[in-house]
């Protein structure tokens, strides 16, 4: 196992960040996304929603100084380890798991990059091509589906915008609801 900054933290702080991950999982796994917007209810649809929404979180905790930026760390770190367990229930073994992760990562980095970027420049076309890019890169019907996603990314954004650094330093914040 990797140094993991999640596990290497107080109980207290844990307690936190399984908290935060929990809203992010939650967020993720809202059936109304698979059956109405048409993401695949598939590995890949559900990892690309869970980073989705974990990228929006993270982005306003860096927002909240040291503390938040570690807390944004820490919450990268649990969702891999997550996704490391999860590989490995699935019956993945050792070298497989090290190789799936760190493909994973990559593509956490680079969403991350991207999508920062239109959060940071308030520019939700770019973020509507990257989730099509992304999100449904194997589906081919979609229809207004994207343009769906981004309209409920844009509320979140507006949301935590509107928000002190307290409302997530102190795990106040929730996702808005889908429907």
């Amino acid at each position: 196992m990797f140094f993991n900054s999640y596990t290497s933290s107080q109980l207290q702080k844990r307690d936190l960040i399984d908290s935060f991950y929990l809203k992010v999982v939650k967020a993720s796994r809202n059936k109304s996304f698979y059956d109405d917007l048409l993401v695949p209810d598939t590995i890949d649809g559900r990892f690309d929603l869970l980073i989705l929404f974990s990228i929006f979180l993270t982005y306003y905790l860096s927002k909240c100084g040291s503390k938040g930026r570690e807390l944004s760390q820490n919450l990268f770190d649990k969702i891999f380890l997550d996704l490391d367990l999860s590989l490995r229930e699935l019956g993945a073994g050792d070298a497989g798991v090290h190789i799936k992760i760190k493909q994973m990562i990559n593509l956490y980095m680079g969403r991350q990059k991207v999508y920062c970027d239109c959060l940071k420049n308030k520019d939700f076309n770019k973020l509507k091509k990257h989730i099509i890019k992304n999100v449904y890169r194997n589906v081919f019907d979609f229809g207004n589906s994207p343009n769906l996603l981004v309209k409920y990314c844009e509320k979140i954004f507006f949301e935590f915008e509107s928000k002190n650094e307290k409302y997530f330093l102190l795990n106040e914040f929730k996702f808005p609801k889908y429907k």
